[in-house]
């Protein structure tokens, strides 16, 4: 697959699912500037239309929003119907909501943690499912899935959060193989620690261990859509990320894991949680 750098978005629409903040609105604002037609996705409408008339002021581009949570039953059913009804063409699905929560699994709460599976694995799924095989169909377009260096192994204390991260990369990668002859870039982004509204959601800090890795929402975005436009299918941003996933691959398993929650065991922040 050729690297067709920005033109690859320019007059095409992306639809981004977690728009309102974070990795979701720095991507909305790349993408905006390559030229690409956007619809908005979140819970908060608010947010959105504020996003959405700043984002057409300055790059002149068109903006739907839909406001929907992802998070609730048929949530995501519900936007693609949307979508669908607005009679708006998909060529790029960006699934970027998701949150992950931080603590003990025998502490959390079961519904809580079955949002975290809706919103991070089945909304992406459904949305994936509806809006493929037209992007096949074309023989063009394509799908970035946000994942997380966190799928690459085990994660106590972020349990469910880091399990569908996985799910989310196994699931890009299949799905990458399956289009990779029918014109229809798959990319599975798998960010290290950002700092975004996120760490506020999941009530704990971005532990010391990870603040050498750190990497801002705009680079972040920015590497991650370079890859997306050289047809690429992962993408770890940040050097240490990469050498952090090389070494979760060496070493055994029992060591990584025990490793790994050394690390994440954190007191939950109570002003955030």
């Amino acid at each position: 697959m050729s690297d067709g750098g920005a033109e690859l978005f320019r007059g095409t629409r992306a639809l981004v699912t977690g728009a309102s903040s974070g990795l979701g609105e720095e991507l909305a604002w790349q993408l905006a500037a390559r030229g690409c037609a956007l619809v908005l996705t979140a819970r908060s409408e608010g947010k959105l239309r504020a996003l959405a008339d700043e984002l057409a002021q300055k790059h002149g581009v068109a903006v739907d929003v839909i406001a929907r949570d992802l998070g609730a039953a048929g949530g995501a059913t519900a936007l693609a119907d949307e979508v669908e009804r607005r009679g708006l063409s998909i060529d790029h699905l960006i699934s970027n909501a998701g949150f992950g929560t931080n603590g003990a699994i025998v502490e959390s709460d079961a519904a809580r943690q079955a949002e975290m599976v809706r919103l991070n694995c089945e909304a992406l799924v459904v949305l994936t499912t509806r809006f493929l095989p037209a992007m096949a169909a074309r023989g063009a377009g394509g799908i970035i899935h946000v994942a997380s260096i966190a799928g690459n192994q085990p994660t106590p204390y972020m349990a469910t959060y880091g399990a569908t991260k996985a799910f989310v990369q196994s699931f890009s990668l299949a799905v990458a193989e399956e289009v990779r002859a029918r014109g229809v870039r798959v990319l599975a982004l798998c960010p290290g620690p950002v700092p975004t509204g996120f760490q506020s959601v999941a009530g704990a800090d971005i532990a010391p261990s990870q603040r050498r890795a750190v990497l801002t929402a705009e680079e972040t975005v920015r590497i991650g859509l370079r890859a997306y436009e050289r047809g690429r299918t992962v993408c770890i941003p940040g050097g240490l990320n990469k050498l952090g996933t090389v070494g979760v691959r060496l070493l055994p398993r029992g060591f990584v894991v025990r490793t790994v929650g050394r690390m994440m065991r954190q007191k939950p922040r109570a002003a955030d949680a």
